[in-house]
């Protein structure tokens, strides 16, 4: 029996497992969300279905792969429509939140995209919801992961209008949950997120890594091309997925009651430009792959998209926590994609 991609360190394992919390995961047919689930899969066992409620947009089988041990088919409820149980002491994980890839700017009537009207509506109608849950005083901590987006909006850097329009309603998430979280005396963790890696990776489209890796299992290991379309330096820093779900579990579980929202950016040790990247992918996987780019244009600024490390820093130092080097994270973030083809 081969080792899971995403497992919890044992002593968090344990004492998730003793606890005496339900665990909800909204967004659960989402990357964090599938993540969250399969490591929750790991610590709990045979006590896992009875223990977790998995949430997404519409009631759904979804397969958690059990990391890399065989498959196992879940069940999802819908969010909306579901009611929380009362006097159950729940910790929460709420990934429900629609991406920015579904903001429609052209008004145009794609599949699963919406009008700028439409997509706050429903993005408000999902925190409606789950902050009911949390003002009946049952949910006793909250992983709310927010965006890098937020200093698009914060700071008015308009990266794009969708970039700036989603940084702007996690803002008013971390606002108003964190007002909900106050007045129910429950735990709030915030983790702006920028760049991450891991199992359960998708929309390969939109994420340079998985792109990377796509493309060089796609064609024949002695003919591979890795094609990055940016005509500027694009840096990035990646975190392991498996790492911050962790880390976020460690400090609801530790922190004091009292305690205000904790927020702090997800930022890796490793910093790369994509062309950089594009190479270790390569290497990495051992393919005879060539890197296509077009040329380089002239004066045209960089695309930083990196978060300040000193605060995750010191979270990772408390609990001991060695974050993921980046070659380790291209590894088996290939290992899941390899599985996927």
């Amino acid at each position: 029996m081969t080792a899971p991609l995403l497992s919890f360190s044992p002593a968090l394992a344990n004492h998730i497992h003793a606890s005496p919390y339900h665990f909800i995961v909204t967004g659960a047919n989402g990357w964090l969300g599938k993540a969250t689930l399969a490591m929750l899969y790991q610590a709990l066992g045979n006590d896992f279905a009875a223990r977790v409620t998995g949430l997404g947009s519409r009631p759904a089988q979804i397969n958690l792969h059990a990391g890399q041990t065989g498959e196992s088919t879940y069940s999802i409820q819908s969010l909306l429509e579901w009611q929380l149980p009362p006097d159950q002491p729940t910790i929460l994980f709420h990934y429900a939140f629609l991406t920015k890839d579904k903001i429609d700017q052209n008004f145009s009537t794609h599949t699963h995209t919406y009008t700028e009207e439409e997509y706050i509506a429903r993005n408000h109608a999902i925190s409606e919801k789950v902050q009911s849950w949390i003002r009946t005083g049952a949910i006793r901590g909250v992983v709310l992961p927010s965006s890098g987006a937020v200093y698009d909006y914060l700071h008015g850097k308009s990266r794009s209008p969708e970039a700036n329009l989603y940084g702007q309603l996690k803002y008013q998430d971390e606002l108003t949950f964190s007002a909900a979280c106050d007045m129910s005396k429950s735990k709030l963790i915030i983790p702006r997120i920028f760049n991450l890696s891991g199992p359960y990776i998708n929309k390969f489209e939109h994420y340079a890594l998985a792109s990377f890796i796509a493309q060089s299992l796609s064609t024949s290991s002695t003919n591979s091309t890795i094609t990055i379309h940016a005509r500027h330096p694009v840096i990035r820093s990646y975190y392991f997925i498996g790492d911050l779900i962790e880390l976020c579990l460690q400090l609801l579980l530790h922190q004091p009651a009292a305690a205000t929202p904790l927020c702090f950016d997800v930022a890796g040790d490793d910093i790369v430009e994509l062309g950089e990247l594009a190479q270790q992918v390569a290497t990495i996987l051992g393919n005879a792959t060539r890197i296509q780019r077009p040329p380089m244009l002239d004066g045209v600024m960089e695309d930083r998209y990196i978060g300040n490390k000193n605060a995750i820093r010191k979270l990772e130092m408390r609990f001991g926590i060695h974050p993921m080097p980046l070659k380790e994270q291209i590894n088996i973030t290939s290992q899941y994609i390899k599985n996927l083809y």
